[in-house]
């Protein structure tokens, strides 16, 4: 009986749509030189612009916003003030429903200003995804190709769009047929933005992800791709430590989940799949203790290490313990969990944690 870690599968994130920029190596040097220039000034509005636009390519969408909130004020007549702004409201994790209704009045505004300008068509595009109008989406994104056939902004919206719509139906026998094309569309869209840019580790994330969730090894390469281009990315490391251990390549698994470890010692999972490995692979029960400790020292509520060391002890003969930790896993609420682990998920390991402590507590 296995209970498993945190699963990188479960984990989206809220604004799947919104169309990003790779990230690059001269981003710090970038916000120095910016955050030199708005200290001189902090009105000047081309550089908010660009220190907002910036942060907005590299997902600091806390600070995209009130860059842009900022020059929009200062400058709400300027093409891209407004640009900004429309974006920056979109991909704020705060963002509401009136806030894309906003967004997309502002692009709106922007299209008729400039009717060729591929950024604020595929930023209205983006707003109709959010607000579920895949069709007028579409649209957008075809008349934004049409205008330029590789803008890649375009390419990840219309991948996003055929994935959210793979996932909806997947599990639907009567549409199963279109859930085919639509998951050979979403593949043909990412592996089609890593030729355009190869080196986009997010279209590389997505590719795993679907692969990964059809129990298909290819998103091991995929992975592998992501990680290579981002080696200091811990999520991505994960990502592809989880997968090796689904697909039977243990060894590799621990490998990547040392390596994180030894980069970051406070990333607890790491130490957590790591236990599980070495518990219900190797049986190695004395190990995967040392490894669930450090993952409570970090986390008072990691439900599955307390579940996994309550195993563990009972395999050892340890009753004592084993109720022990049995009821520190059964004492953490819902709203306590793992964001990474679903409520099914909780409720699952406490039912079995439940179960197990009681046929203990029969037998003292």
């Amino acid at each position: 009986m296995l209970c498993c870690c945190s699963d990188p599968k479960n984990s989206e994130k809220k604004n799947d749509f919104v169309a990003k920029t790779s990230q690059g190596d001269s981003y710090e040097l970038k916000i120095e030189k910016l955050n030199s220039i708005i200290s001189k000034n902090p009105n000047d509005v081309g550089a908010l612009i660009e220190r907002g636009n910036v942060a907005l390519d590299h997902y600091d969408f806390y600070s995209a916003f009130s860059d842009a909130a900022l020059a929009f004020r200062l400058d709400s007549n300027r093409f891209e003030s407004r640009l900004l702004y429309a974006k920056a409201l979109l991909n704020r994790p705060t963002s509401t429903e009136n806030d894309k209704l906003v967004s997309k009045r502002h692009f709106l505004k922007l299209i008729d200003e400039q009717p060729k300008n591929t950024d604020a068509i595929v930023g209205l595009a983006n707003t109709y995804a959010l607000l579920q109008d895949f069709e007028n989406a579409e649209i957008l994104i075809e008349k934004a190709l049409k205008i330029d056939a590789k803008y890649i902004d375009a390419h990840r919206l219309k991948g996003s769009i055929f994935k959210i719509r793979y996932f909806a139906i997947k599990d639907d026998a009567e549409s199963k047929k279109f859930a085919e094309a639509l998951f050979d569309s979403t593949v043909t869209t990412y592996s089609y933005i890593t030729q355009i840019d190869p080196e986009y580790h997010v279209a590389y994330m997505h590719l795993g992800l679907l692969f990964q969730q059809r129990q298909d090894p290819l998103c091991l390469d995929h992975y592998l791709s992501a990680v290579q281009l981002q080696p200091e990315n811990l999520d991505y490391k994960y990502a592809l430590g989880y997968a090796y251990g689904e697909f039977g390549r243990e060894r590799d698994a621990m490998k990547i989940y040392e390596e994180m470890i030894n980069q970051d010692d406070t990333f607890f999972e790491a130490y957590c799949q790591t236990g599980q490995i070495l518990q219900f692979k190797y049986n190695e029960l004395d190990s995967a203790l040392y490894y669930y400790s450090k993952v409570v020292e970090k986390d008072k509520n990691h439900l599955d290490a307390y579940v996994n060391m309550g195993i563990a002890y009972q395999d050892k003969g340890d009753i004592t313990n084993a109720l022990k930790n049995y009821a520190l896993a059964l004492a953490i609420k819902p709203e306590e969990r793992n964001p990474m682990v679903t409520l099914n998920q909780f409720n699952e390991q406490q039912s079995m944690a439940r179960e197990r402590a009681d046929q203990l507590k029969k037998k003292l």
